[in-house]
């Protein structure tokens, strides 16, 4: 018995020592409100996912599951960097094409 005592209060110890991602959060958010109006139009799903995400995220954080809301939180800044990306891409196929059909 004192033996699963002892386990039991080193893994709760070793959740209390993790610290909350602040700063990942923080990228997270930023990226995905400088992706939202770029990405609104041309790569809705993507700022869709990293939106979701980033609300999950958010609940993690509430939660104290910070190893969890670090990784949403990663996930998020990475998928709001692909909206912006593919919004990016979309404009320029679609200002090559107008180029070439002015021509």
């Amino acid at each position: 018995m004192k033996r699963i005592c002892w386990v039991f209060f080193g893994a709760l110890a070793a959740c209390a020592t993790t610290d909350p991602p602040e700063s990942e959060m923080a990228q997270a958010r930023d990226m995905v409100a400088q992706a939202r109006p770029v990405a609104q139009q041309d790569a809705p799903q993507e700022l869709s996912d990293a939106q979701a995400k980033l609300e999950r995220a958010e609940r993690a954080m509430q939660r104290g599951h910070y190893e969890h809301a670090r990784l949403l939180a990663e996930q998020a800044e990475a998928d709001a960097r692909l909206a912006w990306v593919t919004s990016e891409k979309v404009r320029a196929q679609r200002a090559a094409e107008q180029e070439r059909a002015s021509r």
